[in-house]
């Protein structure tokens, strides 16, 4: 082998082994391989942490109502949620079944509630929910009529008996007067990692 072969095997050895510097616009609160699930910004509203109990991978039970039958279908559900946005926000989803869904969650300081978008497939879906802690409670609503009819409503999300380590939560429709309630699903979830 000659000099100038070893030479630039030397050159592309050390240029290689430098270290990369820091990408402009980088942001340090997302997921990293230090921190798989990131972190929360600390400039973020301090009402960011209300959804910390999301953060990680979550094992859960579910019950879908059969809206045909009037029977509750269990099944069962991931729902994985990580920081977002350089740790401003909370991006969430899952899989039930063959279906997949997608939430970005955001707290908006000047109306002092939190903006949930949602997207699902391979049946289309979304939606946009607001709302805050009640209690101990998060509750997201969003008008809606009643499926198959004109009346109207709202549909209500609610994470409720919340700790470290699991979360419950309802979707329902909701007459605006509040008299008629219709629960459609229940997840139950156990924190697997976070």
């Amino acid at each position: 082998m000659n000099r100038h072969f070893f030479l630039t095997l030397f050159i592309f050895t050390l240029n290689s082994c430098q270290l990369t510097p820091v990408r402009p616009g980088a942001m340090p609160y997302e997921p990293s391989a230090a921190f798989p699930f990131g972190r929360p910004n600390p400039n973020a509203p301090t009402e960011l942490q209300q959804f910390a109990f999301l953060i990680g991978n979550n094992d859960c039970s579910e019950e879908r109502l059969d809206g045909a039958s009037g029977e509750w279908i269990p099944g069962v559900r991931i729902w994985d949620a990580h920081y977002y946005l350089n740790g401003n926000a909370i991006r969430d989803g899952g899989r039930s079944g063959s279906s997949t869904n997608g939430n970005i969650r955001i707290y908006d300081p000047a109306t002092e509630q939190w903006h949930v978008t949602y997207f699902s497939t391979p049946v289309y879906g979304s939606g946009t929910w607001k709302g805050k802690l009640i209690d101990n409670r998060i509750e997201l609503e969003q008008p809606q009529l009643a499926p198959g009819t004109t009346i109207e409503g709202i549909n209500r999300l609610t994470f409720y008996n919340i700790s470290s380590s699991s979360f419950d939560w309802q979707g329902e429709w909701v007459s605006l007067d509040g008299s008629q309630v219709f629960p459609y699903w229940r997840v139950s979830c156990e924190k697997l990692v976070n």
